[in-house]
């Protein structure tokens, strides 16, 4: 006999992925105590903590608790599969995550291919950095995210996307900028306009320490085209691997990219799905078909000849 209740475990689910008990009841519209009630009747029934109670940071889920999760969203999708009629078009939501400084460029054209073949998915678009991002899908509040794979040890899956090589961003005139292509420890000279989201800052770091330099840091940003902006008024230089189409700035200025000679890790662009089953498959695997398709047309990025 089954001894616990589809809403007890939709007001567990709610909570693990919004990380509270207090968030989970504004989501779904009911009373802070019926999701802690729901959550403690579970605990007892299961015999195993599912959260961690942080004083004035909400929960997070236990070891326990995040298998239980999983197994709570896959009953849920077959729960939300038995109420829709049958159907023999792909429908249903679609939580997707993109990296802010990929999103602009790569995300769109995705989603309106996505939108013009497959009109029954409705795609829910989260932006965020990498650590933001990964806490999401780890937590199961995203199915699919686009981003770069920077190294990180975390309970996510990854599928690669492509590469992306970094390369120099000068101001349209400086006397770098006549050159093809340059080296680290020729930017190294310059003041640099560092991109500091997390994860990010500390890759773009790393390349120039592989190259034996120090980097003079003028300002740093968490937007791409805040750092493009500066880079084209002539604050300074900077080293990105995203490349909008057109090599003008937000306000209209032109800017120079110019290739990086050298070995330099490139920046792998993946798709990163919570780890364990995917409870979406036909969803996600028309989202990942589509994003593949989406880069296989893009235009080369800025490439170094050989050193």
């Amino acid at each position: 006999m089954i001894h616990f209740s589809l809403r007890q475990v939709e007001y567990f689910a709610a909570a693990a992925r919004h990380g509270g008990a207090a968030r989970a009841a504004q989501a779904l519209n009911v009373s802070q105590p019926s999701i802690s009630k729901a959550i403690a009747e579970l605990e007892e029934l299961w015999g195993e903590q599912l959260f961690v109670r942080l004083h004035a940071r909400g929960l997070e889920l236990t070891a326990a608790g995040t298998a239980r999760f999983r197994q709570a969203r896959a009953l849920l999708r077959q729960a939300e599969s038995l109420v829709a009629p049958r159907s023999a078009t792909l429908e249903g939501q679609l939580r997707v995550g993109c990296l802010s400084t990929l999103g602009p460029r790569y995300l769109p054209e995705v989603l309106a291919r996505l939108r013009a073949e497959h009109p029954g998915i409705a795609v829910q678009v989260e932006e965020g950095d990498t650590e933001t991002l990964t806490r999401q899908l780890e937590r199961g509040a995203l199915d699919v995210a686009l981003m770069y794979d920077l190294g990180l040890a975390r309970s996510v899956r990854l599928e690669p996307v492509t590469d992306l090589r970094p390369y120099a961003l000068l101001p349209w005139g400086h006397a770098l900028a006549g050159r093809g292509q340059l080296r680290l420890a020729e930017l190294a000279r310059e003041p640099l306009i560092l991109i500091n989201l997390p994860h990010s800052r500390a890759y773009f770091l790393s390349l120039f320490h592989a190259a034996g330099v120090t980097p003079r840091i003028a300002h740093e940003s968490a937007s791409m085209e805040m750092v493009r902006a500066m880079v084209a008024n002539g604050l300074g230089v900077s080293v990105l691997t995203t490349r909008p189409l057109r090599d003008v700035s937000y306000d209209g200025k032109r800017i120079a990219c110019r290739a990086l000679r050298g070995t330099l890790l490139p920046q792998s662009v993946v798709l990163a799905y919570p780890a364990g089953s995917d409870q979406q498959p036909a969803l996600t695997g028309v989202l990942t078909h589509t994003v593949r398709a989406s880069f296989s047309r893009q235009p080369d990025e800025v490439k170094p000849t050989p050193s």
